[in-house]
């Protein structure tokens, strides 16, 4: 249920939640310091991306009547107003655009020859102006990376966190007045947990994740 964002925008308005129970644990009413706040996004800030565009953008939400609104607006029955901040992570589908500029940096370290950098910027505005979709699968792709690297600096800082993806993105682009080429990824509660943890839900085998050479070939026999 968290580990893929949808980029559809024609869900239906009118969805049961399901209950997750206690998967997604209430947090204390322990307030989250702003210089502690502030080193969990510089890790996601120096998250690592393709061409190195960083696709990723942050709405740091704090207040209760926006929280509840979150919270309103999954398709999961989710604790999020408990928490003391809440990100909105967000991937910016234009963000391509801005190649240029980082192959001119590129160009100006050494890193690469302007040959090269006028080549790679071709294979860049035709990758990307292919279709739509490319744009928002890199930019939710890049755009996760830095979600994994905030869910580490919250580990870091004692924080408790966790990441949801199904949600009404319409009504939290409309509240928050999220611009039209930006998607929204995420939704990152963090704070103090205030409940125990549930046990880990078992994993399946590793043999069933990895194929060998072409999809459906078992690596090895089953152990």
């Amino acid at each position: 249920m968290r580990e893929n964002a949808s980029v559809d925008s024609h869900r239906p308005h009118k969805i049961a939640p399901l209950s997750v129970g206690p998967m997604f644990p209430r947090f204390s009413a322990q307030d989250v310091a702003d210089d502690c706040l502030g080193r969990v996004i510089e890790v996601g800030r120096l998250a690592p991306s393709e061409w190195n565009l960083q696709t990723w953008r942050w709405i740091v939400v704090r207040g209760e009547a926006a929280k509840k609104y979150l919270e309103a607006a999954t398709y999961l029955k989710v604790p999020l107003s408990s928490a003391p901040v809440i990100l909105i992570c967000l991937a910016d589908t234009l963000a391509w655009k801005s190649a240029p500029q980082h192959l001119q940096e590129m160009i100006a370290s050494r890193k690469i020859t302007e040959e090269e950098g006028r080549e790679a910027l071709r294979r860049v505005r035709e990758y990307y102006s292919a279709s739509p979709d490319i744009a928002k699968r890199s930019a939710l792709a890049n755009a996760f990376v830095a979600v994994h690297q905030i869910l580490l600096g919250a580990a870091e800082c004692s924080l408790s966190a966790y990441w949801v993806t199904e949600f009404d993105e319409a009504k939290i682009k409309t509240h928050f007045h999220i611009p039209d080429p930006f998607l929204v990824a995420a939704l990152l509660p963090l704070g103090y947990g205030e409940e125990t943890l549930a046990p880990a839900v078992s994993k399946l085998p590793l043999r069933t994740l990895i194929y060998n050479e072409k999809f459906g070939e078992t690596l090895g026999p089953a152990s």
